[in-house]
């Protein structure tokens, strides 16, 4: 999981929670405290200076929940663009967003990311500004963001069994073992071995969608040099199944992640 997806699923989650909560409590500080802002100096919302003071405005307003946004995964590439498992490992390249509703309209904001402060000595050198604009994009409403975790769960294995078995079939003795780790995590209820341990909050999620979580962490493959995008076949048929199942597995992971961040949310007990 990149840096910009571990930012907007935690703000998705972690805010969504908090809200839901309706209590006394503090906003929860992500830009502070979570692992998804550890590279970032800065980050503000429209103007407001931080997580917390965003939530809380949010929370003035009347936003009931911040849902995880992720449109058109199975909409065909044209005209030349990059594929998005490819366009993911730019930085501001994810095509995700976040979801606000509330009884007066919804809003989509969407993360821009730039360098602050390369030579931060704490390797904090992002400045990250989230901007709102009307969700006109088809996708990005709730009922399209509302994918069973279930079936998340289902078609992610599946991408995961495909790559697996390409990877046996082909040689890439790592790959596959990587695919058969991450296919293990989906029952799985020590979270220890994957980077983002924080992605939710301690109370609102129950443990398949954390667990889902877990599994997308270690499908993730998608990145530059090295990585899984970076392999190519001389055969033409090696390679177009190679295409599709990388496409095919983008696709799950990033529904499994909307699956999770936008499940319903569990009271309090």
């Amino acid at each position: 999981m990149n840096g910009e997806l571990a930012q907007y699923f935690a703000l998705a989650t972690h805010g969504s929670a908090w809200l839901h909560q309706r209590d006394a409590s503090a906003p929860p500080e992500l830009d502070r405290i979570s692992s998804a802002f550890q590279f970032v100096r800065n980050v503000d919302f429209a103007g407001a200076p931080g997580v917390g003071a965003w939530l809380s405005e949010l929370s003035a307003t009347g936003v009931d929940r911040i849902w995880l946004a992720v449109p058109g995964l199975q909409t065909p590439v044209a005209d030349g663009r990059l594929e998005p498992h490819h366009r993911a490992t730019f930085a501001g390249g994810l095509a995700a967003g976040l979801l606000t509703t509330s009884a007066t309209g919804n809003q989509l904001w969407r993360a821009s990311w730039g360098v602050g402060d390369q030579g931060a000595q704490d390797r904090r050198i992002w400045d990250v500004s989230y901007q709102p604009t009307q969700p006109t994009t088809v996708g990005f409403g709730p009922t399209q963001l509302a994918i069973t975790v279930d079936h998340a769960v289902a078609v992610l294995d599946g991408a995961l069994e495909h790559a697996a078995r390409f990877s046996r079939d082909h040689d890439l003795d790592p790959w596959q073992a990587h695919f058969a780790k991450a296919r293990n995590l989906r029952s799985a209820e020590d979270f220890t071995t994957v980077y983002h341990q924080d992605l939710f909050p301690d109370r609102g999620y129950d443990l398949p969608s954390r667990q889902l979580v877990a599994t997308v962490q270690a499908a993730w493959v998608f990145g530059g040099m090295g990585s899984w995008n970076d392999l190519g076949f001389l055969d033409a048929h090696i390679q177009t199944e190679y295409e599709e199942l990388t496409r095919d597995l983008f696709s799950a992971v990033m529904q499994a992640c909307v699956a999770a961040a936008n499940t319903h949310l569990i009271s309090a007990g």
